[in-house]
């Protein structure tokens, strides 16, 4: 599994690269000392950078903000591109590359499983300190992350995103 983690890696190279700098710019805003900050690696640290586990808020902020930055990001490219070439079926390159761009910005979204499960403990675990309203509105993108980053060990996150972009205009022309 590891070797079809890093191929899934390195074939959404932008998101891979955006994600990683974005974790290190968590790192840096909550304080958590990063030891290791090679972007790209042949290991389950492809696109992650190797930090000192955070406590409190800074693990969920490491898992929160590059996913939410990443995600808005993919969405933002996904969804003129694929309106164009699924939707319209106007086939140009400024489609065919926002396309592969905002894909491999929703494969990367998702935390390394280890923060994801830091932050659950620091939530959610028998010597967690988090109040009752935090632990309500926090518990929806907890999930969402922590289920994330295990479908993202596998790979399998390149390919839900290949179908969330590919449904994401018909689902728009529902709403609208």
């Amino acid at each position: 599994m590891a070797i079809i983690y890093f191929i899934v890696k390195i074939i959404t190279i932008p998101g891979t690269l955006l994600k990683a700098f974005l974790e290190h710019l968590a790192c840096r805003m909550f304080d958590v000392p990063v030891e290791f900050s090679k972007y790209i690696q042949k290991n389950e640290l492809c696109g992650h950078i190797e930090h000192v586990l955070a406590d409190k808020k800074g693990s969920f902020g490491i898992c929160f903000m590059p996913h939410i930055i990443s995600l808005f990001s993919g969405i933002v490219m996904v969804l003129p591109a694929s309106m164009n070439l699924f939707y319209l079926g106007k086939v140009n390159i400024f489609s065919i590359v926002f396309i592969y761009v905002g894909i491999s910005c929703l494969t990367n979204c998702f935390p390394l499983l280890e923060d994801a499960i830091n932050m659950w403990s620091n939530l959610y675990g028998k010597e967690s300190t988090a109040k009752t309203v935090s632990k309500v509105f926090m518990f929806i993108p907890a999930i969402i992350m922590y289920a994330g980053a295990y479908i993202d060990r596998f790979g399998i996150t390149l390919i839900t995103s290949i179908l969330f972009s590919y449904a994401l205009p018909y689902v728009l022309a529902l709403v609208v």
